[in-house]
């Protein structure tokens, strides 16, 4: 929300992001925002330990 300079008491809204909440919601249904487990590296959030594990796992040959 932004204040109009010209009429201080009146507040406009802001532009809406689509993509952004569109993501923000998919990432939410996915656990990666307030899931249980924190993966030990990045710290992501995961419904699973197991996701939360290999989330940054190195893959060697």
């Amino acid at each position: 929300m932004k204040q109009d300079d010209k009429e201080a008491s009146i507040l406009k809204k802001g532009k809406n992001y689509v993509k952004y909440h569109r993501l923000l919601a998919k990432a939410e249904a996915e656990g990666r925002l307030d899931g249980k487990y924190l993966c030990p590296v990045c710290g992501m959030r995961f419904l699973t330990s197991r996701e939360a594990d290999d989330c940054c796992r190195v893959i060697s040959d």
